[in-house]
């Protein structure tokens, strides 16, 4: 019954440093911008890497609104862009995140996944270094429209409205959209 948040990270020209600097460069790079990631985190928060340049947080008990993920994605974002220092070599990185909010951007870890990592890409083409929100998802299958709108039933959300169809010329009502019988 709580909100929470994912947010999907992926550094910002990282296969550059690998590519430029060698893969022992860029795995030091990955470990000190976990430990920055850990570091911009709660405790019951989780920081996982899914491979790569890319990780996972999970904020546990946010607001709704998703202030408290805006706060940490600031955090984030400072964190790792501050300068590295690796052997002889000085390195400024920057990250694009995408945020989900659970409930409202899915109801499962799969889905708050796809629309995290789908916000991060938005990010990374608004210019990288920033972090953006998930969009309303898409209804993904017939199940979830359903539940849906059973929901919107159940909390009295659907209003209905009855048009009659007019002549104009006249003025007169030539149906009220009510059938016989529906009444």
């Amino acid at each position: 019954g709580q909100s929470a948040a994912v947010m999907f990270l992926d550094l910002d020209e990282f296969k550059a440093v690998n590519d430029s600097l060698g893969h022992t460069v860029g795995d030091r790079l990955l470990q000190i911008v976990a430990r920055r990631l850990v570091s911009a985190v709660r405790q019951e928060d989780t920081v996982a890497r899914m491979g790569g340049d890319e990780f996972t947080v999970l904020l546990s008990e946010v607001s709704g609104d998703g202030r408290g993920a805006s706060m940490v994605a600031r955090k984030i974002l400072d964190l790792v862009s501050e300068p590295l220092f690796i052997d002889d070599h000085v390195l400024n990185v920057t990250t694009s995140i995408g945020i989900a909010l659970y409930p409202g951007d899915g109801f499962d870890a799969e889905t708050l996944l796809k629309n995290a990592d789908r916000a991060m890409y938005r990010a990374k083409q608004l210019g990288r270094n920033n972090y953006q929100y998930a969009t309303p998802p898409p209804f993904d299958d017939v199940r979830t429209l359903q539940r849906r709108l059973e929901e919107a039933l159940e909390r009295g959300e659907f209003v209905v409205h009855y048009q009659p169809i007019a002549d104009v010329a006249s003025g007169r009502i030539l149906a009220t959209g009510i059938q016989q019988g529906d009444a």
